[in-house]
């Protein structure tokens, strides 16, 4: 089975750096830049059309706060990838399903917990 990544962000270039490594390992993904969504889309709505078209989620630092905990705590049969680190009070009890690149945000980092999770999926 494929993995799908889904990447919601503010910038591109983030995006761009994360396809990158997502591509080095044959992993199709989907960006989604979140002020665009969010300017026609309710959280509620984007969280809905996340829950079927992914299975491991990327969230940006600088994404809402309310979205990030609505996503991880609505969609907890995914898993989440959350860069650079997500701040404690964004989610003050991190699920195991969770994973957070420390700061500042390195490429080899988060290629490493990706593949883990993609190893780990795959058993």
């Amino acid at each position: 089975m494929e993995t799908r990544v889904k990447i919601y962000c503010i910038t591109d270039e983030i995006c761009c750096l994360i396809k990158k490594v997502l591509s080095k390992h044959n992993i199709f993904s989907k960006c989604e830049n979140y002020t665009e969504l969010s300017a026609t889309k309710s959280i509620g709505e984007i969280v809905s059309e996340c829950k079927s078209s992914a299975d491991i989620v990327i969230l940006d630092q600088e994404l809402n706060k309310e979205f990030k905990q609505r996503m991880v705590m609505t969609l907890n049969h995914l898993t989440f990838i959350c860069l650079p680190s997500l701040k404690d009070n964004d989610l003050p009890d991190v699920p195991e399903n969770v994973y957070q690149i420390s700061e500042p945000f390195k490429l080899s980092e988060f290629e490493e917990v990706l593949v883990k999770i993609v190893n780990k999926k795959t058993l």
